[in-house]
């Protein structure tokens, strides 16, 4: 056991003493291998941040029916009858004009709007929410009640929300396969390292072969080195991660704070860290071992 650990020990010290032989193709390799694996981790981050707004999202189809100011009580509730009649409609909620202004000035942290109008300038609303999430109940019915007597403007409020959602979805499908495309990227990467430091030193490799090196003994330096610079790589990966978005996070929050929102960025925890390291490390680790296991054969 104690010559095992001294083995490694003196593998592992050999590679950074290496690394540090050649500090500026050590640095390209590094930032090659975090490059690679910042892009998924970023566009991850991204589409975290995002799904956590589009959640708080109403997704249910809702449709917002702004109703005429010339209309008489009984017409209203007459319409009300007619929609509380309708099977697709799950929810029907009747907004006047004065509920609406409170939750205005609630929305945007301001009061007594009308002072300087006279007037509430808004309109009596009924919001409207469908059974299910199919888009084309919603537009049929939006055609429908357009054309209502009773109302001046009918709105899809939830439609965007489903947008986003889809655009979230469809992000993800992208992340899957960025880190697909990536994660080969890395193994090729490490693969072309390794098999470069074998040529170089294939003479040393052919004696220790005549010694009486075993596998494990030749494979054990370029182990080590896959191993560290992957380590390193996915350290540098969250840094650079890091520092991008705490760069871009304080207008964020200032773009989402002048629409009366509170959004940021979110930022890589050590849980993610560490997953990136690992994984960096485990695709270098096979990279390197694929390419030592393919070039072992040829000294038989």
């Amino acid at each position: 056991m104690k010559n095992w650990f001294r083995q490694h020990t003196r593998a592992l010290r050999h590679t950074l003493l290496g690394l540090l032989r050649q500090p500026v193709s050590s640095l390209l390799n590094l930032l090659v291998i975090a490059i690679a694996a910042a892009l998924p981790m970023l566009l991850w981050l991204l589409l975290a941040s995002a799904g956590g707004v589009a959640n708080r999202l109403p997704v249910e189809p809702q449709l917002t029916l702004f109703l005429k100011a010339e209309r008489d009580a009984a017409a209203t509730k007459q319409l009300e009858k007619a929609l509380a009649a309708r099977p697709e409609l799950a929810k029907i909620r009747y907004v006047p004009r004065d509920e609406a202004l409170r939750q205005l000035e609630n929305a945007t942290g301001t009061s007594g709007l009308t002072a300087g109008l006279g007037d509430n300038p808004l309109p009596d609303a009924f919001v409207l929410t469908l059974r299910g999430t199919a888009a084309a109940p919603l537009a049929a019915l939006q055609a429908e009640l357009g054309g209502h007597p009773l109302v001046a403007e009918i709105q899809a409020d939830s439609a965007w929300a489903q947008r986003l959602q889809r655009l979230i979805e469809l992000g993800r499908g992208l992340f899957d396969v960025l880190a697909v495309l990536l994660a080969l990227t890395l193994l090729l990467v490490t693969g072309n390292a390794i098999r470069m430091q074998i040529l170089t030193r294939r003479e040393e490799i052919e004696v220790a072969r005549l010694i009486g090196a075993t596998d494990a003994f030749i494979r054990r330096p370029f182990i080590h080195f896959a191993l560290v610079q992957g380590v390193l790589g996915g350290a540098l990966a969250c840094l650079l991660v890091w520092l991008m978005l705490a760069r871009l996070n304080p207008a964020v929050v200032e773009l989402a704070r002048a629409y009366g929102q509170q959004f940021a960025l979110q930022l890589p925890d050590w849980r993610v860290a560490l997953c990136v390291v690992g994984a960096t490390a485990a695709l270098t680790l096979g990279g390197a071992w694929l390419a030592v296991w393919r070039h072992l054969r040829d000294f038989r």
